[in-house]
């Protein structure tokens, strides 16, 4: 296969020899190589494309799970409304809720006590520490993908 390229950046193949009416003056031949190139996301596009890979990722990260007194908890949309919901209670009322269970419910099943409000606030901390913490992650790979130069240095910024 025979590649041309347009003086528009614009790429043209041909299967073989007959289709030489169809290369114009305007086209140029260019390797494979070139090919790759031209077809190749810019770099902006790469970085774009990173950018949202990581907000998708922190996003999925604050929607798992968080460590809290040995224990981790669930933290999906489900237990974070349930976790938002108990903590607008408590803060409004500033103490435990009337029909309070005692405690919260962790990933193996058991039950991690909560008996007070300091109780509380140590469990909502621990969501928000984890929270920030993929807050954090994700601000210095986005500082490593606006230093990055090329694609390779993109490609290399996981979460």
């Amino acid at each position: 296969m025979k590649h041309f390229k347009k003086t528009d950046d614009s790429v043209h193949a041909f299967d073989d020899d007959y289709f030489g009416p169809l290369i114009t003056t305007d086209m140029t031949a260019i390797s494979e190589e070139q090919v790759a190139a031209l077809r190749a996301p810019s770099l902006a596009a790469l970085k774009v494309k990173k950018n949202e890979e990581v907000n998708a990722c922190r996003l999925a990260a604050n929607f798992t799970t968080f460590p809290h007194a040995g224990k981790v908890f669930s933290c999906d949309a489900l237990s974070r409304s349930d976790i938002d919901g108990a903590n607008g209670m408590i803060a409004n009322l500033g103490a435990m809720p009337p029909g309070w269970p005692g405690g919260w419910k962790a990933v193996d099943n058991t039950v991690l006590p909560i008996a007070t409000v300091a109780d509380w606030k140590a469990f909502y901390g621990s969501m928000f520490a984890s929270g920030n913490a993929n807050f954090i992650h994700a601000q210095d790979l986005k500082t490593a993908l606006a230093a990055a130069t090329t694609a390779a240095q993109v490609a290399a910024i996981v979460w």
